[in-house]
């Protein structure tokens, strides 16, 4: 029996072109977000904004990945992955835009619309990824998810020496130029390649063969790691200098470079993830590189706990934990997946799961700290989560796929393949 994908001949896209379009993708997957933060005391002053509405630049992206995760899965079917992405890109650079025009309601409406196109790719180019490049799939998800770093590492960076010169609204425009380059690329990296079709729909009108993501253990092992990993990154990247300022009575210049280490550091830590993918054996699990994630997580951890003073090295070993948390949390969402379409429902689940948990963590780790008086209690309870991870790494680790043509709401080990490429029986 064949997909209605396999009926559809697919011309075979240009590898070398697609892949620099997937990694132009990433770079426009966080940046508009990042670039918020260094200007955002000249957004507060003249639109005079309230701490409230100014944390909603940064959390309603967030809200977005959640809530409108399953529509960008919807999109994804109806238009086909390459339309979407495109249509996602697009609306990126049209909030990039917009968010600067005039006051206070306009850019929470341009931050929306940003925050709707991000959606869109993360949850789409996890299907791009398993479908072009089989083999290489996990290798290149690693990748994209490094450029995805980067960019939010560069805008957060270049934006304020724009903003000294040409004020923070052209600094926050000025990003659309990168999505525009994105756009054109993957426009000509997909011009010519058909849209897979919609999800056939049985005759009775139930729910689209194969299996559901929400009944999946292991799809659920896999949305609990992005979920423990957006709580912990979300968490200490609002809180680390406060930390260091209370614990440490540390300036504001040490806190932001501690905060920057935590950021920067995270470019070579997504590396990490496809470079121990490249070298493991066709069918090995991730379990063990799971732990290593973790286990660098609780360093970070109880090293503020115990001994704050030595920061810096604690600020670069999260920096390397957090990118590579990310990194395996979006690959792991393709190497669990057996087909394009199960990615797709596991993106669409895991992000809706992940993302919605982890917007809540600054606020918790807020709410404990205000009623506790200071950070003993925060920390454990964020050292909690990490053995909650721990856990949840060591089983979303395990060579099991979900879904798979044939297979209703049934896991499968791999007999064969490689990075991405598994088969199951």
């Amino acid at each position: 029996m064949t997909t209605p994908t396999q009926r559809q001949a697919r011309p075979a896209p240009r590898a070398g072109l697609l892949l620099l379009a997937v990694l132009l993708a990433g770079l426009n997957l966080r940046g508009a977000i990042a670039a918020v933060s260094p200007v955002l005391p000249e957004i507060r002053a003249e639109l005079g904004l309230s701490p409230t509405v100014a944390g909603l630049l940064t959390t309603l992206p967030v809200l977005c990945f959640a809530v409108l995760a399953p529509p960008a899965a919807w999109l994804g079917r109806r238009l086909g992955p390459e339309r979407a992405v495109l249509a996602g890109l697009l609306a990126i650079g049209a909030g990039t835009v917009l968010r600067v025009l005039d006051g206070a309601p306009v850019l929470l409406a341009g931050t929306f619309v940003i925050g709707a196109g991000m959606t869109v790719g993360n949850v789409l180019l996890p299907a791009v990824t398993k479908r072009d490049f089989a083999e290489r799939a996990g290798t290149v998800t690693g990748l994209y998810t490094g450029a995805l770093t980067c960019g939010a590492a560069l805008m957060a960076a270049l934006t304020a020496p724009i903003a000294a010169v040409a004020g923070w609204r052209w600094a926050l425009a000025v990003w659309v130029v990168v999505t525009a380059v994105a756009a054109a690329v993957w426009t000509a990296a997909t011009r010519g390649t058909a849209p897979a079709p919609a999800a056939a729909v049985p005759p009775s009108g139930g729910r689209p063969a194969g299996m559901s993501a929400w009944r999946s253990p292991v799809a659920w092992a896999v949305a609990v790691v992005l979920a423990l990993q957006s709580v912990l990154y979300y968490a200490l990247t609002t809180w680390l200098p406060t930390v260091l300022v209370d614990e440490l009575g540390a300036d504001l210049g040490t806190a932001g470079l501690a905060a920057t280490l935590f950021q920067v550091l995270g470019i070579p830590g997504t590396l990490v993830v496809p470079a121990v993918l490249a070298r493991r054996r066709p069918g090995s699990g991730q379990s063990g590189l799971g732990v290593a994630v973790a286990g660098a997580w609780a360093v970070l951890i109880a090293g503020l706990l115990l001994a704050p003073q030595a920061w810096p090295v604690w600020a670069v070993v999260g920096g390397l934990a957090q990118g590579a948390g990310v990194s395996l949390a979006f690959t792991l969402v393709v190497l669990r997946a057996a087909d394009e379409t199960a990615v797709r429902r596991l993106s669409g689940m895991s992000s809706l799961v992940g993302y919605g948990v982890g917007a809540t963590g600054p606020l918790v780790v807020g709410a404990v700290y205000a009623a506790t008086g200071g950070w003993t209690a925060p920390l454990v309870l964020l050292l909690v989560v990490t053995a909650g991870l721990t856990g949840a790494l060591a089983v979303a680790g395990r060579p099991v796929a979900f879904g798979g043509e044939g297979f209703h709401n049934v896991e499968v080990r791999y007999r064969e393949g490689g990075d991405g490429g598994h088969r199951g029986y």
